[in-house]
């Protein structure tokens, strides 16, 4: 009975160490403010509101009537296209293709490798984005038309009339294609185009709707946000907004967000509809949202990208441009990439940002002081995870040499012994990054107490003059 109580101590002994001994913090991933440019891309244009990632490469368009692809890794714009329409559209990915339309109501159909494989002619304008499914493509017209073509040819498959006009992008999902409509109603369709069931709303329905699981996101334009039960097509639960949604919600775990007119973005309980919390824009944004790691990265018609944390909505940062943003945040680790438009230049600009990484170096006291003063260099960080500092001391025309080795301590002092011209520097270093930064200092001569009497007297000597 005594050897099991004393290995039952010992047990609890050893597990109490394991439970208090200090955790290793792991080294910071994903999206860390403050942000800095590493790489711009230029092309020639104003963007059209959208960028469509596809592994490394980005595809976009612009109003001077091009279709650009460009690719992050390479750091490079790998191919461009020329329409010979005005292009009203941003870019639309499907499966093997890319899709943009012009003016002039004509469907381009590229590969990804920037080559045209047909275009046709719709005959109404488009007004909806185009979505392609299992080898269909899905769009809407001014007219209230929606077609189904297939992406090999651009064959018309089948071809459904709303009430009025679809500017809202249809969604496919559990075999429905699923659209809005100016007439009030989301429509949804069978795959072959007949009408299975809709919904009524209180006005237009414009933005794309979202579905997850069983349940089905979208909001109309008397300021109202739904939510319906996508078996049953009915109404969960509905929210008054203060503005109409302007753009497609997105969810992360029990949450749901999207941009209101008023420049109000809205985090959303998904099951009941409450409202968790809001922040306001700098600006009105019909630009998509994006979500990295746990936080809301949000974009508007200003030169300020915006950070969120997406459970409290908290503000974790920002980013200042030198131009106005003209797109959705882009997240392809570690950048978060804008583009930018220079209304003098007409040039547009695919913009790298990465997690700013520098260290700074100050002295105590400014340059010249005398031989003997006690000097202190402070270094400072911005980026790094547990920075380690080393610190050196180069004299002009010698050599430079180590004053103090690498360590945690982030400053060094020093009492200069001879005058001169010199350079201090600092390397900061942690696990993945390193910078450094350098002062130069000049040391004087100490004056002697014979030479400081004898100005000080002179000094006075001119003070009587001046007087008389």
């Amino acid at each position: 009975m005594r050897k099991l109580i004393i290995i039952s101590l010992l047990f609890i002994s050893i597990s109490s160490c394991s439970l208090f001994r200090t955790k290793i913090v792991p080294y910071p991933t994903g999206l860390i403010f403050p942000l800095d440019v590493d790489t711009t891309i230029s092309y020639q244009g104003e963007i059209i509101d959208v960028v469509q990632e596809e592994g490394s490469n980005l595809y976009l368009s612009t109003k001077d009537d091009f279709v650009y692809c460009l690719n992050v890794q390479q750091k490079k714009l790998v191919w461009s296209f020329q329409v010979e329409g005005e292009l009203v559209s941003p870019v639309y990915l499907g499966r093997d293709y890319i899709y943009v339309y012009d003016k002039d109501t004509t469907l381009y159909c590229l590969k990804k490798d920037g080559n045209l494989n047909w275009k046709k002619e719709i005959k109404e304008n488009i007004t909806s984005g185009v979505r392609e499914n299992e080898g269909i493509i899905y769009l809407g017209t001014e007219k209230g038309t929606l077609f189904a073509l297939n992406d090999s040819q651009g064959k018309k498959l089948w071809v459904f009339r709303a009430g009025s006009s679809i500017y809202s992008t249809p969604i496919v999902s559990a075999g429905m294609i699923i659209f809005g409509s100016d007439d009030h109603y989301l429509y949804f369709l069978d795959e072959q185009g007949k009408l299975k069931d809709k919904f009524q709303a209180g006005d237009k329905i414009r933005v794309p709707a979202l579905v997850d699981g069983n349940r089905l996101y979208f909001g109309s334009y008397d300021h109202y946000f739904y939510c319906l039960n996508l078996d049953k097509i009915k109404k969960r639960w509905r929210i008054k907004t203060g503005s109409r949604i302007g753009t497609p919600p997105i969810v992360y775990k029990k949450r749901i967000f999207f941009l209101c007119w008023n420049s109000v973005l809205y985090c959303l309980n998904k099951n009941n509809g409450s409202i968790l919390w809001w922040q306001t824009l700098p600006s009105r944004s019909y630009y998509q949202l994006t979500l990295v790691d746990g936080k809301i990265v949000v974009t508007s018609l200003s030169s300020l990208l915006v950070c969120f944390e997406a459970k409290t909505g908290k503000r974790i940062g920002n980013y200042k441009a030198k131009q106005t943003i003209k797109s959705n945040p882009i997240w392809f680790d570690p950048f978060l990439m804008v583009n930018l438009y220079d209304y003098r230049t007409h040039q547009g600009s695919l913009v790298l940002l990465k997690k700013k990484v520098k260290v700074s170096l100050k002295p105590s006291k400014k340059s010249p002081q005398s031989i003997g003063e006690e000097i202190a260099f402070r270094a400072s960080t911005v980026g790094f995870f547990q920075p380690q500092f080393e610190f050196f001391l180069k004299e002009k025309g010698g050599e430079e040499k180590t004053v103090q080795e690498k360590s945690e301590t982030s400053y060094w002092v020093w009492y200069p012994e001879k005058e001169g011209t010199y350079i201090i520097r600092v390397k900061a270093t942690d696990e993945k990054e390193e910078d450094e930064a350098k002062v130069t200092y000049i040391i004087e001569k100490k004056m002697d107490q014979d030479t400081l009497n004898f100005i000080i007297n002179l000094i006075d000597l001119l003070i009587k003059i001046i007087g008389l």
